[in-house]
C-alpha cells in the first residue's frame, strides 16, 4: 500500500505515531512543512480509489491518519468528498477514531454532503467528544444539516467555560429556524 509507506515517510520525519501525534502535536502548522505533502496526497486519492473497488478497514484507518495529518490544507478532505463514492463507512471510521484532527474535517464533510445518518453522526460527534474544536465544527455542520436540533444542542454550551465554543453556540441559537 502506498498510502501506508508514505505515512511511515511522515512519521518518521515527524518524529511520532499516530498515537502520539494525538497527545504532542501542539497547535498544529508544523505539518505544512513536510515536503512530501505531493506524493502523500497521491497515495490518498489511490487508497480512495481503492475503497472504491472494496472497503478495506485497515485502508480506510491510513486514510484517517492522511486526514489528521492535513488538517491545514484540507487536499486530503477534498480528495475525500470529491472522490470517495461510498462515505458511510469512512466517516464512521474516522468519527469513531481517536484522531480530533479527522473528526473535525469529518464534520465539515458531514456538512457538505448527504450521508446516511449524518444528523446522528454529528450529535454522536459533538456529545462523545473532549475536544471543543471537534465540538464547535459538528455544531457548525449540525446547523446546515437541522437548525432546529443544532439550536436545542447549542443551547446547552451557551454558558461553556470555552469562549468560543460558548460563541458559536450564541450566533446557531441566534438564526431562525
Amino acid at each position: 500500500m502506498l498510502l501506508q509507506t508514505e505515512l511511515a515517510k511522515f512519521w518518521e520525519w515527524a518524529g511520532m505515531t499516530p498515537d502520539t501525534y494525538t497527545e504532542n502535536r501542539g497547535l498544529g502548522e508544523w505539518e505544512a512543512e513536510y515536503t512530501e505533502w505531493k506524493t502523500l496526497y497521491k497515495a490518498a486519492t489511490e487508497a480512495v480509489e481503492q475503497l472504491n473497488t472494496e472497503f478495506n478497514h485497515d485502508l480506510a484507518q491510513l486514510l484517517v491518519y492522511a486526514l489528521a495529518i492535513d488538517n491545514e490544507s484540507e487536499q486530503v478532505l477534498k480528495i475525500i468528498e470529491e472522490k470517495l463514492e461510498s462515505k458511510l463507512r469512512f466517516v464512521k471510521k474516522a468519527v469513531n477514531s481517536n484522531q480530533p484532527q479527522a473528526k473535525w474535517q469529518v464534520a465539515e464533510l458531514l456538512g457538505k454532503v448527504d450521508v446516511e445518518n449524518r444528523e446522528q453522526l454529528l450529535v454522536n460527534l459533538i456529545n462523545r467528544t473532549d475536544d471543543n474544536y471537534v465540538k464547535r465544527r459538528a455544531l457548525l455542520s449540525l446547523s446546515k444539516v437541522n437548525q432546529t436540533k443544532a439550536v436545542e444542542i447549542a443551547q446547552k454550551f451557551l454558558k461553556d467555560k470555552d469562549p468560543f465554543l460558548k460563541l458559536v453556540s450564541k450566533e446557531i441559537t441566534k438564526r431562525k429556524v
